[in-house]
């Protein structure tokens, strides 16, 4: 897990044993349910929309606006994409047509691994996203980039979930400074991700490597044997996890079933 890559179902996470342990981001209302087309204004009424694309590669500019052209019904071409330094699209122009005020911007956030990729979709919040698949074996050589807070945390755990919680908290650093700006491993070791996170916040310590800020963090479904986190700059009043299954049929087609 590297966290200076420009890229690197509906379980909870947290289910290693310690629900209500320090661990847990704040529970802020979580929905979910299937996209249609009605849902399509709803990108602008400030929550933190979750999608799980399953049809190509979502990092690539032609796949998400053909993607986002399918949630606003629209042409791909009437969504210009902004990328960041690191060449990851982080907000798009919503065409005038979906009715959104002028200089409304929509906030992006990608992430991808070989067993899920998430798109995070909000209205004029910054967004960033991290997922990993939990790791195999013992985690003693991947506890580097922690604090020596976290370290604890991983080591008290039983044997069988301290991957997981070292994920977890990868997650959270790793969407923490996608958000903030560049630095990578540089100064992960510096990023408390367990202590004030338990109010969702992560606060990121200026640097000559990287310009510091603060993120909020949020764990998301991702399945039994993967982690994510998404960041966001202030606090979502709400998440929604959204199964688009019609949008994942190729167009002119529908989904099987």
């Amino acid at each position: 897990m590297r966290g200076d890559e420009p890229f690197c179902g509906a379980h909870t996470l947290n289910h290693d044993g310690s629900r209500h342990g320090p661990e847990r981001t704040p529970k802020e209302p979580v929905s979910s349910g299937s996209w249609g087309p009605p849902h399509s204004s709803e990108l602008a009424d400030g929550s933190l929309h979750i999608f799980s694309p399953t049809v190509g590669d979502i990092r690539e500019v032609s796949c998400l606006t053909a993607f986002l052209a399918r949630l606003l019904h629209c042409s791909p071409s009437d969504i210009p994409v902004v990328p960041d330094g690191f060449g990851r699209p982080v907000f798009a122009e919503p065409p005038p047509g979906i009715g959104w005020p002028p200089g409304a911007r929509l906030c992006l956030g990608i992430a991808a691994d070989p067993a899920r990729q998430l798109l995070a979709v909000t209205r004029d919040l910054p967004v960033a996203l991290s997922v990993h698949t939990v790791p195999h074996g013992p985690v003693g050589q991947l506890l580097l980039p922690f604090t020596e807070l976290e370290r604890r945390h991983v080591q008290d755990a039983p044997v069988g979930h301290r991957a997981r919680r070292l994920a977890q908290l990868w997650t959270r650093k790793e969407a923490s400074l996608r958000l903030t700006g560049p630095g990578g491993l540089a100064i992960a070791d510096e990023i408390d991700a367990l202590s004030e996170a338990r109010d969702g916040k992560v606060v990121i310590p200026a640097s000559l490597a990287h310009p510091g800020g603060i993120a909020y963090v949020r764990d998301l479904p991702a399945g039994p044997q993967t982690v994510a986190c998404a960041a966001t700059a202030a606090p979502a009043p709400e998440v929604r996890i959204w199964r688009p299954d019609c949008l994942d049929a190729p167009a002119g087609t529908a989904p099987a079933g």
